[in-house]
Order: C-alpha cells, then sequence, then structure tokens
C-alpha cells in the first residue's frame, strides 16, 4: 500500500496549516479567557471562510454537505487541526458532532436526517452525546442503568446523565440508554435515542 500524500493533499496541508497559523491560533487567547458564547460569532465566521473554502467538515460524504475525503486523507488534515483547540470546530469536525453525524447517516430514518443531521452537517446546529452517568463512570457502552422504554411512537427515558460532552448549546443529544434489558450479548442490550 502507498502511503505517500497526494499533491494535492500535500498543499491542502500546507493550506490548512498557513489558515490555522494566520487566522485560528491567535483567537486561541480569546478561547481561554472569555465564555465560548463570547466568541462564537468569530468562530462562526472562520466556519463560512471554510465551508466557503470547500473543505468543510472533511470526512462526511458530499452528499450531506461534507468535503467527502476518505479517513485516510482526513488523518493527517485531523492532526494538523489538533495544533489548535479550535481547529476541529472551525473545520466543522468536532467531537461530539462528527460522531454523531457518522451514526445518523448510517442508522437515522429520513425524517431525522432532515431534522437533525443535515443542518448539524452543514453546522448550522450543535449537538451533544450523552453515556456517562454518576455511578458508572467512563464511557464504556455496556457500563449503564439509564432505560427508555418506547410508549406508542416516543421513548420515556428513566436515568441520570452526566459529563455531557458539548451539552451547553446543543440543539439536540444522542442518549445512550438500555432498551433490551434481556439482551444476549451485552453489546445488544442499549441504543442511541436522540433527545430534542
Amino acid at each position: 500500500m502507498d502511503f505517500d500524500f497526494s499533491p494535492e493533499l500535500k498543499q491542502h496541508l500546507r493550506d490548512v496549516r498557513e489558515f490555522l497559523r494566520a487566522e485560528i491560533i491567535p483567537l486561541e487567547r480569546d478561547f481561554l479567557a472569555r465564555p465560548f458564547r463570547e466568541i462564537l460569532p468569530t468562530l462562526t465566521a472562520k466556519r463560512k471562510k471554510v465551508q466557503a473554502w470547500g473543505w468543510w467538515a472533511p470526512p462526511v460524504p458530499r452528499a450531506y454537505g461534507g468535503a467527502g475525503m476518505s479517513l485516510a486523507d482526513f488523518a493527517p488534515v485531523s492532526e494538523e487541526l489538533g495544533r489548535t483547540p479550535l481547529g476541529h470546530f472551525v473545520f466543522g469536525c468536532n467531537a461530539p458532532d462528527i460522531g454523531n453525524i457518522e451514526v445518523m447517516i448510517q442508522h437515522a430514518t429520513p425524517e431525522q436526517k432532515e431534522k437533525f443531521l443535515l443542518p448539524l452537517a452543514r453546522g448550522e446546529i450543535r449537538s451533544c452525546f450523552s453515556m456517562t452517568e454518576p455511578d458508572f463512570p467512563g464511557s464504556n457502552p455496556v457500563w449503564m442503568a439509564t432505560t427508555a422504554r418506547k410508549e406508542g411512537n416516543d421513548y420515556v427515558i428513566n436515568g441520570r446523565k452526566w459529563f455531557t460532552s458539548s451539552a451547553d448549546g446543543a440543539a439536540f443529544a444522542i442518549v445512550m440508554a438500555i432498551t433490551n434489558p434481556d439482551a444476549p450479548h451485552a453489546h445488544h442490550r442499549a441504543s442511541q435515542i436522540i433527545v430534542p
């Protein structure tokens, strides 16, 4: 297998590095000193630049508004973005949004894709992910007590979550809850439920 970067990817990496150096890294002082909501307008303007540039949400398929990069090409881009705590956010590939996008591309209904996935992939809203519980610290997907019971078209969730990644300002959460407690395999007990 050839692991050399294409000339196009090499140029893109140089462009990303320069963009971060010139426009994003100088924002870090404000990011660390001020509430996120105060610097969000500046970050939103930078995100629009990235979108206009055509490199928004690099690993997200073009059909969903991303750049459609392969994972192999995205890996060195992600490494560059990691030079600043703002890099992945400005490029629309920060956690937990990117993970939630990937899950919804694979498993969401057409209605859920329209209501949640597309606005998230376009950077119009933010999401959060809720798995960790006070009595089960960490991120083990079989280690939880929260349950979800189907009632009609809805689920009733009963339990406690904490340390929910990116909850502040999120338009929705993807919540892990036990929906099939009698499943023969522990990894088949839980489901991910979108909670607006």
